[in-house]
């Protein structure tokens, strides 16, 4: 049988990476969530390993704190710069709602927001951004003092460059596009967090200090590899070496999530 050259290169690596290890990993990992949460929708899942006591939680944060030198911590935050080194040595992306989002513990969304309405009153104005039927995002301007609309614009989904570069934004006076700018700057739905770099407090991870509390990392990570997890599973993962590489160091660090379990 004549293999096609994509089909012929998974099968030289078939032996020499950790794609199948991390997927079982992963798959144990998500059945203790799903049963320990109690919920029935994925993101619900991540949030509750994120945010609600739990074993993961209880077991992980101890790990990264500074004065934590045992084996069992040192050998997590190795596992976590081998990560981050990996990582920031390809680029590797994944789509998200129709939006391409570089999959990396420099810019990862660890407190998603559901955008549904918004709204804010300053010097006069009503500043106010709602889904509307089909999804999509209304964002207005209005006097509060005769309910004159100053600005309006309908968008698919959730993008403020269009809406700075339109001419209604222009005719706005200076404060108001200040304060739209802020006001909207602050309704995205996916705010990224650099956890390297972020001017948060420093946690020593081998020989980089992340600046980022423990929880934040741990978040961080949580969000990283299940986005690593659905680029393999949606078949966005191109069988590079370097690529493959990452699943390594992820692969160790679900480990050490079940090892808290």
């Amino acid at each position: 049988m004549v293999l096609p050259p994509h089909a012929a290169d998974w099968m030289k690596r078939a032996e020499i990476d950790y794609i199948g290890p991390f997927v079982k990993a992963w798959a144990a990992f998500n059945g203790w969530y799903r049963h320990a949460s109690g919920e029935i929708h994925e993101r619900a899942m991540l949030e509750y390993i994120k945010c609600k006591p739990n074993a993961v939680r209880r077991g992980i944060l101890p790990l990264l704190d500074n004065d934590n030198l045992t084996m069992l911590a040192l050998t997590l935050r190795q596992a976590i710069y081998d990560l981050h080194q990996s990582l920031d040595a390809i680029h590797l992306e994944v789509a998200h709602k129709g939006v391409n989002e570089r999959i990396s513990l420099r810019a990862v969304c660890i407190r998603p927001k559901h955008l549904q309405l918004e709204q804010m009153e300053r010097n006069g104005q009503e500043f106010k951004a709602e889904r509307i039927q089909g999804g999509a995002i209304k964002i207005t301007v209005t006097s509060l003092r005769n309910s004159q609309v100053k600005f309006e614009h309908i968008q698919t989904q959730y993008d403020p460059s269009e809406v700075y570069t339109l001419r209604s934004f222009e005719n706005l006076s200076e404060r108001q596009r200040t304060t739209l700018r802020q006001f909207y700057d602050d309704c995205n739905p996916r705010p990224m967090c650099d956890l390297v770099h972020g001017g948060g407090p420093e946690l020593t991870i081998a020989t980089i200090q992340f600046q980022c509390s423990a929880e934040d990392l741990l978040s961080g990570l949580i969000e990283t590899i299940y986005s690593m997890r659905n680029a393999l599973l949606h078949g966005e993962v191109e069988p590079d070496i370097q690529i493959l590489a990452c699943y390594e160091p992820a692969y160790r660090i679900v480990m050490k999530f079940l090892d808290c379990i």
